[in-house]
């Protein structure tokens, strides 16, 4: 695997996403569970998307996945691209001057995997990172994925720790904040019309921290290997109430999924119930009685 990593990673970005949009067409048109969970998962999101739109999604996960090990592999992978607006760091660092952190949020969008290097540019950064179950490859992630001033934080404990230590240091911390967080972890609440379990991280770090939050997206342009890079600060902290927050954390990731539909990971498991997690039932009785 360390092998196929590293050759993917050695072509030029742009052959890599031509191959990936291969792959990704035959996984949207092929029958399969991802493929069968994109299609479920964007036709219930928006009704009116064509079969046009599921394979243009299809194609952004195959491009997903050859962006990969490019990213992961290349110290310097940044420096070649196409990134625009060339002011897009200006706002997370005006954030950052404040003194308590900035934690950046951003869903399975676009290329995400770029956000972390392409930050770490500017300040030092630490990216939560669910490992993977395999030692090998956790291990994988963690030697591959992080640089000079780029840390990889695990979704567990000793993770959460590494972000309020970043934070507590005035540092960048990345969070996919769309990722299912395992059970007691996380409150319920709506995304895209269904019940999806949200994590509550987000809120308790900006809470003990005063970290400010920023939205952030890597929308793929046109032109191969280039980016355009939408940055927004949120003026107001997240509510105390967790649930209140996940509401909030998933308005947000769902306007900034509304800006380019096809290019977000509609085959991740989303609705998923981790196991500990309440029925989403149950949960919609508790909050309706806060």
């Amino acid at each position: 695997m360390t092998l196929i990593f590293w050759l993917v990673s050695r072509l030029p970005l742009a052959w890599a996403q031509s191959i990936g949009d291969i792959v990704g067409t035959l996984i949207a048109r092929l029958p399969g569970r991802y493929g069968e969970r994109l299609r479920t998962n964007y036709l219930h999101a928006f009704p009116a998307a064509t079969g046009g739109d599921v394979t243009s999604a299809g194609r952004a996960a195959g491009r997903m996945m050859m962006e990969m090990p490019y990213f992961w592999m290349r110290q310097n992978g940044v420096a070649p691209l196409h990134i625009e607006p060339e002011n897009y760091q200006a706002p997370v660092q005006a954030a950052l001057a404040k003194g308590k952190g900035v934690i950046l949020l951003s869903p399975h969008l676009g290329g995400y995997e770029l956000l972390g290097p392409l930050f770490a540019q500017h300040a030092r950064s630490t990216v939560l990172f669910k490992p993977p179950r395999s030692d090998y490859f956790r291990k994988l992630v963690e030697r591959n994925r992080a640089g000079q001033d780029l840390a990889m934080a695990p979704a567990n404990y000793r993770g959460v720790r590494m972000l309020l230590k970043a934070l507590r240091r005035g540092e960048i911390v990345g969070i996919l904040p769309d990722q299912c967080p395992p059970g007691g972890e996380g409150e319920w609440a709506p995304f895209f019309g269904r019940q999806a379990y949200t994590m509550t991280l987000v809120q308790r770090l900006q809470a003990q921290t005063g970290a400010t939050i920023v939205l952030v997206f890597a929308q793929r342009l046109a032109a191969r290997a280039s980016y355009r890079i939408h940055v927004e600060p949120l003026d107001h902290p997240l509510p105390a109430d967790p649930h209140a927050a996940t509401v909030a954390i998933n308005a947000h990731m769902e306007r900034l999924i509304k800006m380019a539909p096809n290019q977000y990971l509609w085959g991740y498991n989303r609705y998923k119930r981790p196991t500990g997690a309440p029925l989403a039932t149950d949960a919609a009785s508790v909050n309706a009685a806060r």
